[in-house]
Parts: structure tokens; sequence; C-alpha cells
């Protein structure tokens, strides 16, 4: 029988507005998944619940088994990533990272891995890291999580490495004569860069060094192949960061 009570940790992916006074706040635990739970009276000024249910939070949490979703009683912050809040040109690369894994996690299934990769990647934003290789990593690592890891050591087709194309469709990279429709360029240099940051530590990211070429290229193979495979549809952070 399923327990009552429940505590878990967690961090705030997203909130909304609930009746008067409430938040319905969505979010990732390691051992329970992704999911939604009230937080009664959070918007209230003297809520003692408020400073732990806004985005951006890592938080200890309990919860009551409701009938439609789980209510939140006690709070615990572990950690507020403030900075988020405090620079503009942060904040949307937070909100990217939280939305990506909210879209890509659909359920209440354990993925502990995916929880430590969105918290090491809010950790990374504030300090002096590369933003955009930051989520170019933190894009290819949530997929290989996801396993939907990309094909960047050889044409998909006819295994030859003299490959520098990309197929979304296919998921990896294709030489000139197995291209089809859909191909986009993704040099040898680009594709390199790509593996080392789907193996490398998040942390490294920022060690390597594209050219602005490469980042281009990078950053339309990342955006079409996640599109494609873990049918995110429209992602409103994305458009953010490019403005």
């Amino acid at each position: 029988m399923t327990q009552r009570i429940f505590k878990a940790e967690g961090l705030v992916l997203r909130t909304r507005v609930l009746g008067e006074a409430d938040r319905l706040v969505t979010l990732l635990t390691p051992e329970e998944g992704k999911f939604e739970a009230v937080a009664r009276g959070a918007r209230k000024t003297k809520s003692r619940l408020a400073a732990g249910v806004d985005l951006f939070t890592y938080g200890r949490y309990t919860f009551h088994r409701g009938k439609t979703w789980p209510i939140i009683t006690g709070q615990d912050p572990i950690e507020r990533f403030s900075w988020f809040r405090d620079d503009p040109d942060l904040y949307p690369y937070g909100v990217y990272m939280a939305e990506l894994t909210d879209r890509l996690i659909s359920g209440e299934e354990p993925c502990a891995a995916i929880f430590r990769l969105l918290l090491e990647g809010w950790r990374l934003l504030g300090g002096n890291n590369d933003r955009f290789l930051l989520c170019r990593s933190f894009e290819l690592k949530l997929a290989h999580l996801a396993g939907y890891s990309p094909h960047l050591h050889s044409c998909t087709n006819c295994n030859t490495d003299k490959a520098a194309l990309f197929s979304p469709r296919q998921g990896g990279l294709l030489c000139s004569r197995c291209h089809g429709a859909d191909a986009i360029k993704m040099g040898p240099g680009t594709a390199a860069i790509a593996r080392r940051l789907i193996e490398a530590p998040l942390g490294r990211a920022s060690q390597v060094h594209p050219t602005d070429c490469q980042k281009k290229e990078l950053a339309c193979v990342t955006a079409a192949f996640l599109t494609y495979h873990l049918d995110l549809g429209e992602i409103k952070s994305r458009r953010m960061l490019k403005e």
C-alpha cells in the first residue's frame, strides 16, 4: 500500500497559480520522478511554504498524497539559485534547462541521473562558464540519458569516416553519397566537439574551443535532433535565448 506521507528532495521546474492563494508546483525528484504538487497558501505573504516552492529551488519536501495531487506539508530549502533572478541575461539559460527537462520527463519514474544533471547545470551556470557550451552539452547529455544519443563517429548508412552532414531523422552523420533531404552541415570538427560534450563531465564543457562556424553548426544540429527524436515541439525559452 502506498504511504500517505512521503518525503523527497526535489528541484522546482515550474510553478503556476492555483485558485486564490495556492500554487501548483512541478518538481523533479531522484526517486519519485517528476510530479505536480499543491502548495496551499503559498501565494500569501506570510506563507511558510512560499520560500521553498519558487522556480530554481532545490529543497527537501514532505508530502501528503491527496486525491488529485500530492500536497506539500513541509519544505526545507537546500539551495536557492538566486543568480537566475538577479541576472536577466542569465535567467533564460536556467529556464531553458528546466523547460527542456520538464518536457523530456513524462511521468513518475526514477530519474536520478537526470536530476543530478539539471542540478549540476544550474550550479555551473552561476559560475564563470561558457553558457552556450553548457547548454549544448546539457542538451546532448539529456538526450543520451533518455536513450537518444546521436551517431557521430561515421556515416550512419555506409560507415565511412568521410561524413560531413547530419540527418536529424536518421539521428547521425551522413556522407555526401548517403545524404537525404533533411541533411544539415556538420563538419568533422563539429562532430568531434559534440562527442566531447557528450563524453566529458558537464563541468568541462567550457574547455572546448569551437569556432563561430562550429558553434552555429552545433546549435543547428542539436536543436533539430532534439525536436525530431524527443517530440518536444516548441520550447518557449529557446526563443528567449535567441533574442
